[in-house]
């Protein structure tokens, strides 16, 4: 143990979190979670770390310089771009549009032809269903596909609907990139999985936002994990994203359920 490195790390200690909890409370959740997340990531708690692709060092991507509010930071923005420019994606979808940003971000860096639909639920629905007061907060404070919109984007499709009452049969078997990003209580993560991993091709890669967050925000990490137990399943450095094949993913949920 270098006992020069362990100083130095105590000499960062401060009282900003007391100050933070005075100051702001409301942020100090977000704060704490943050944290945590990290300490779990580098301690070992939790899913394993590994990263979906590899880029090449000369591959561009683009990301709308606009952020209209959400959960996904610029790294996961980076991370979700990346992939969809190496997997080359021929259908994309996505669980939880809220400002349409990631569905730029797909827009943006998929080919011409790629078909790219975005579900949350129709404005003015109700929210009683998840007990999470964010998830409420944020169903209240969208603005669906403003991004898009702003930046004249229109290769997609808007589907409105509440993700328990969503038909997967008309996408099975077909989508190559899927993000689960709507409700976090475990109903909707675990109804949104199992529905996404109907829809997925063998070569699709599946993401889930917000992996690692505590409070309640804790059962989907422990949903995912258990998971994990079943089939391959990683997080992201840096991030609040996880990930699985899909083939992995499809073979472990629907044989489990068959």
């Amino acid at each position: 143990m270098n006992v020069s490195e362990v100083f130095d790390g105590l000499s960062c200690i401060s009282l900003s979190t007391l100050s933070l909890a005075l100051r702001r409370p409301s942020e100090l959740r977000i704060y704490i979670s943050h944290c945590l997340r990290k300490y779990d990531e580098l301690v070992g708690n939790g899913l394993p770390c590994r990263a979906p692709v590899t880029p090449a060092q000369n591959l561009t991507i683009t990301i709308p310089a606009y952020h209209a509010g959400g959960g996904m930071s610029f790294n996961e923005l980076v991370i979700l771009a990346r992939v969809t420019k190496i997997l080359k994606p021929k259908n994309i979808f996505e669980v939880g549009s809220y400002s349409g940003l990631t569905t730029a971000v797909f827009e943006l860096n998929s080919d011409p032809d790629a078909r790219i639909v975005t579900l949350d639920l129709p404005p003015g629905a109700e929210t009683s269903q998840t007990p999470i007061a964010s998830d409420k907060e944020l169903v209240a404070s969208r603005h669906l596909a403003l991004v898009p919109q702003a930046l004249g984007l229109c290769r997609y499709t808007q589907l409105l609907c509440d993700s328990m009452d969503f038909d997967p049969l008309p996408y099975l078997d077909c989508v190559d990139l899927g993000l689960i990003d709507g409700a976090h209580d475990v109903a909707h993560v675990q109804n949104d999985t199992l529905k996404m991993a109907k829809m997925m091709s063998d070569r699709g890669i599946v993401f889930w936002h917000d992996y690692g967050g505590k409070g309640k925000f804790k059962p989907l990490a422990s949903y995912l994990e258990n998971l994990a137990k079943r089939c391959l399943l990683y997080r992201i450095p840096g991030t609040s994203l996880a990930w699985a094949p899909a083939q992995e993913l499809k073979s472990s949920i629907l044989e489990t359920r068959s």
